[in-house]
């Protein structure tokens, strides 16, 4: 297919000292060289067992030369690269820096706060919880005394479904959620890593019952109500049929009855596969019978939910169920209750890092790290400090004098090293932006602390780079994986879309071999389960599938399917045995199909511009095993053959 997004690679580039031809041999840490570059066996190993299964003694042979091929040619790519001067380009400079602090974030959290809250995580997912609320909204923007009105709001709402009131009225009310007009502030049934963390935490840390808060989180205050917990219902595995509908009553009408009458097939013995491939409109599941991933409460519509889970035996049916994107008839392919902690860690480490939590799991590390560092603010220098701001910070207009004696004071210190006032200043110059609803000495405040984290976590940054292997192997990733998707861009993706030329000179070249179109029949497919229909059809053909769609689906919505296809001799049978321009009908077990083959077109070769997709991902091909064989003549492959003999053996024993 065509290449349109970043793949980053799985290999990493060290630098090591360059090694004559001689001494290749003789070492046996490295396994080749690409011209005068020596590259790590060491290294090779971590990604071949990182990438693939430990290979069996009969397989390891061939196993690990057919990696070492793709890693040779993986390598000679970002070798070119950097010969070109690409890693030195601005651009890529300003990315890898990107990537470089998000990659630090996992190595500079403290593995204790991570497992612990891990291990919290997972508990929690054990239980389901019920609950609504009522929002007031508060940005964390805004200045103090809006700040103060939303929380004393808060608390006047919370006496009065406190003292009686009913909390759907008073959330419909006086909530600031949208969505509670509607349904009274109630959120359903949810799990953690679901809401946001301080939410979470109130649910979670109060019982069946309690009216919780104000609960302060990013959105503003919540005032919550804990209706109900559960244990965890696990996962369900579904496949479904859906019936799309507008919210208009006409067409919610006409979906329903559509899916009733699908539901109708099948309870008589209509095939699921069948029915799902001709009428269900989501174009994603329709193909694969309807499948969709697992899930568990909280990743789908409640209806949808609701309806999956009350399915008791493996092939049960729903009958169909509204959510607000049509109708469904659900299927149950497989149910299965939650898996264990280690089986989850992985994944829940990944969501934990996303998630809000990590800004608490960030400051209890920005705590550690400067103990460690043996922080020391110059508490004189701080004091002055809101002496060099004015109004005009908020305006994002601010700027400090250069001259100013003061700018070389120490603001504080972490291992040996000074940061200035100067240097916060210029920090501060640098970020800022208007802040219309923020306060002077808070906005400082944001700025400062932005400053300080940047401060700790870059000091800290320094030691892992040149301490942590893991870390330098991912970040090495990230490095060449930039690399090579910019080469791959310049040399072989961009090259066959751009020239057309080319293009048609390789289409020509590789037509009798590649594209070869047989003979094929342009045709009109009509379904229905009446050979009346068809044979009325049959009469009506003048008319657009669209015009025969309204015409013989007004009453009954299943009562005819059209298609329109390009079908090669060879292809179905009943039609080889008609090829010939004009109708026929044929008869399936549950339904009739009305063919009819409007022209015949002779075998020949497909137009390059109804296969220009896979004529230019061919090319790409091309484009790139040239490129290749021109890197390999560039930098000779020297293989340290008894490096590779040995490495093979490990696994043959």
């Amino acid at each position: 297919m065509i290449q349109t997004s970043r793949l980053l690679p799985f290999f990493i580039l060290f630098v090591f000292p360059l090694l004559s031809i001689a001494q290749l041999s003789n070492d046996k840490d490295i396994l080749f060289q690409l011209g005068d570059e020596p590259y790590s066996l060491k290294e090779f190993n971590y990604y071949f067992l990182k990438n693939s299964e430990e290979p069996s003694a009969d397989s390891a042979k061939i196993k690990i030369n057919e990696y070492l091929d793709l890693y040779v040619n993986f390598r000679l790519k970002v070798k070119e690269a950097v010969t070109q001067g690409k890693d030195q380009l601005p651009d890529f400079k300003e990315e890898f820096e990107g990537y470089k602090k998000q990659l630090a974030e996992p190595y500079l959290m403290q593995t204790k706060v991570n497992e612990e809250m891990v291990q919290e995580a997972y508990n929690r997912m054990t239980f389901e919880v019920s609950a609504s609320h009522i929002l007031v909204k508060s940005d964390n923007d805004t200045n103090p005394e809006d700040t103060l009105r939303a929380y004393q709001k808060a608390v006047e709402i919370k006496k009065k479904v406190a003292s009686g009131e009913d909390f759907e009225a008073v959330a419909a009310q006086e909530s600031d959620d949208p969505s509670a007009k509607q349904n009274g502030g109630n959120l359903g049934y949810f799990s953690a890593l679901q809401m946001v963390y301080p939410f979470e935490n109130a649910v979670y840390k109060n019982e069946v019952g309690e009216i919780v808060g104000p609960v302060k989180t990013r959105f503003g205050y919540h005032i919550i109500k804990i209706n109900n917990k559960r244990q965890a219902r696990g996962q369900v595995l579904a496949a479904h049929i859906m019936i799309r509908s507008k919210p208009d009553t006409i067409s919610i009408s006409n979906s329903k009855n559509k899916a009733q009458s699908i539901y109708g097939n099948i309870k008589n013995g209509a095939d699921w596969k069948e029915q799902c491939k001709l009428y269900s409109d989501d174009i994603r599941t329709k193909s694969n019978s309807g499948e969709l991933q697992w899930f568990g409460t909280g990743n789908l519509v409640p209806e949808f939910e609701n309806a999956a889970f009350s399915l008791q035996k493996i092939g049960d049916i729903s009958e169909p169920v509204q959510t607000r994107f049509g109708w469904h008839i659900i299927k149950l392919l497989d149910k299965r209750g939650m898996a264990s902690f280690e089986e989850m860690k992985a994944d829940l480490e990944s969501k934990i890092s996303r998630d809000s939590r990590a800004k608490d799991k960030k400051s209890t590390t920005l705590r550690k790290l400067k103990s460690s560092q043996q922080f020391r603010m110059n508490d004189e220098v701080w004091q002055n400090l809101i002496d060099s701001f004015d109004s005009t910070l908020l305006e994002a207009k601010w700027n400090y004098d250069p001259s100013n004696p003061e700018l070389s004071n120490t603001l504080f210190t972490t291992s040996g090293t000074n940061y200035s006032l100067e240097d916060f200043l210029k920090f501060a110059h640098e970020k800022q932006k208007e802040r219309k609803l923020t306060s002077l000495e808070l906005y400082i405040d944001q700025l400062y602390n932005q400053f300080e984290e940047k401060s700790i976590f870059d000091e800290e940054l320094k030691l892992i780079e040149v301490n942590n292997y893991d870390y330098q192997m991912v970040l090495d990733e990230y490095r060449s994986g930039i690399l090579l998707f910019n080469q791959m861009e310049e040399e072989v993706w961009n090259k066959a879309i751009v020239d057309s030329v080319g293009l048609q000179v390789f289409y020509e070249k590789n037509k009798k071999k590649n594209y070869k179109l047989a003979e094929h029949a342009v045709v009109r497919r009509f379904v229905s389960k009446d050979s009346l229909i068809l044979q009325k059809v049959g009469s009506q053909l003048d008319k657009s599938n669209s015009e025969l769609d309204s015409l013989f689906n007004k009453e009954e919505p299943l009562t005819l399917q059209t298609f329109d296809e390009k079908i090669e001799q060879g292809k179905k049978p009943w039609l080889d045995d008609r090829w010939e321009v004009g109708t026929s009908i044929q008869k399936g077990e549950n339904y009739f199909v009305l063919w009819n083959i409007r022209e015949i077109r002779p075998d020949g070769y497909k137009a390059l511009k109804e296969i220009k997709g896979m004529v230019i991902s061919d090319y790409q091909n091309e484009l790139e095993k040239q490129w290749l064989k021109a890197m390999r003549k560039k930098y000779p492959l020297k293989l340290n053959k008894p490096a590779l003999k040995a490495y093979i053996e490990k696994f043959e024993k």
